[in-house]
């Protein structure tokens, strides 16, 4: 059975290492934590000895630099290290600031850390004291990625900080998407209330993300863990019909087929935006051109119908559904 693993994302503080110690506190099993060498303010100094810190901690595993640049080599040396010193149900590895969440993502989910470990989810902490120098300077880079690439966001909030300041970074935060069909959950964490819970399992399906209610639009099956077809109704005075073909994060699609099996479609809808993983990276359709891309979370294919529309495309979007569906590595 693979060990869960929960990546955290974000600079250096006291909201990022209390969810930590919070969450491992809380954590029914075992879990242990790997974090890289930096000055953490909560966590044992660089300075001070290994076999020190592990007596008091043992399921505390430190990296030489920054883990997600050592990503292979470090986490499987850690992972050793723990086993020797105990049985752990879940792993938290801890990302410094000006990691690139994305890559290490990318290394959980590759050959040899796959056949080990399992992404459950990434989550990237930030601290609304800090949210606008973050954005005004070179730092914004980073917070960008670790935005775009992650599962959740949790945002601390001093207790008291007015409901219209946390609506307006909240605000901030979902602007750093590049489209509002790709945004991550944010949940908010006033100081002195409990964290939001550690998730610690990939949450699939999917939890539907837009307004209004989903309901199977067509059959969609893939091998072992099923894509799924969503199709919801925008409330509203005029209703807007919105699809989305989801897949697991873990499916591999080949890009040549992709972008065959895309183009033959894309001209009967100019608003659609996907992204899917391919062999070799995570690739972004929109507006006629593909890109790599942060996003992390699933393959995913979204557009809007016009509500006359809806009944004559379903059979459409249907057999498009089926040709992705046909483009995963290994399929037919």
């Amino acid at each position: 059975m693979r060990l869960p693993v929960t990546v955290l994302a974000g600079l250096a503080g006291p909201c990022k290492a209390g969810l930590i110690e919070r969450w491992r506190a809380a954590a029914p099993q075992p879990a242990a934590l790997v974090i890289d060498r930096g000055d953490d303010f909560k966590f044992p100094r660089a300075g001070d000895r290994a076999d020190e810190a592990t007596a008091t901690d043992p399921g505390l595993e430190r990296v030489g630099g920054c883990v997600c640049c050592t990503g292979l080599a470090a986490l499987g040396a850690s992972l050793r290290k723990l086993s020797r010193r105990g049985a752990w149900a879940h792993l938290l590895v801890d990302l410094n600031g000006g990691a690139h969440p994305a890559s290490f993502v990318d290394a959980l989910r590759a050959p040899p850390l796959a056949g080990g470990v399992r992404l459950a989810e990434l989550v990237s902490v930030i601290d609304a004291g800090r949210l606008s120098a973050r954005l005004a300077g070179p730092p914004r880079r980073w917070l960008v990625e670790q935005v775009q690439s992650a599962d959740r966001v949790v945002l601390w909030v001093p207790a008291a900080m007015l409901p219209a300041e946390i609506d307006a970074q909240v605000g901030q935060l979902l602007g750093l998407a590049v489209d509002p069909r790709f945004v991550p959950e944010i949940q908010v964490w006033r100081d002195g209330t409990s964290p939001p819970p550690i998730h610690a399992r990939e949450r699939w399906p999917p939890v539907p993300t837009m307004p209004g209610e989903y309901a199977s639009a067509a059959p969609a099956a893939c091998p072992g863990e099923q894509a799924s077809v969503l199709l919801s109704a925008t409330p509203g005075v005029v209703s807007r019909w919105h699809w989305r073909w989801r897949a697991p994060p873990d499916k591999v699609f080949d890009r040549p087929r992709l972008i065959e099996v895309v183009a033959a479609i894309a001209h009967e809808w100019a608003d659609m935006a996907a992204v899917l993983r391919t062999e070799r990276d995570w690739y972004r359709y929109q507006a006629g051109r593909w890109a790599p891309d942060l996003w992390r979370r699933d393959s995913r294919v979204s557009l809007s119908i016009e509500p006359d529309r809806l009944a004559s495309v379903q059979a459409p979007l249907a057999a498009f559904a089926d040709c992705l569906n046909a483009c995963e590595r290994g399929g037919p």
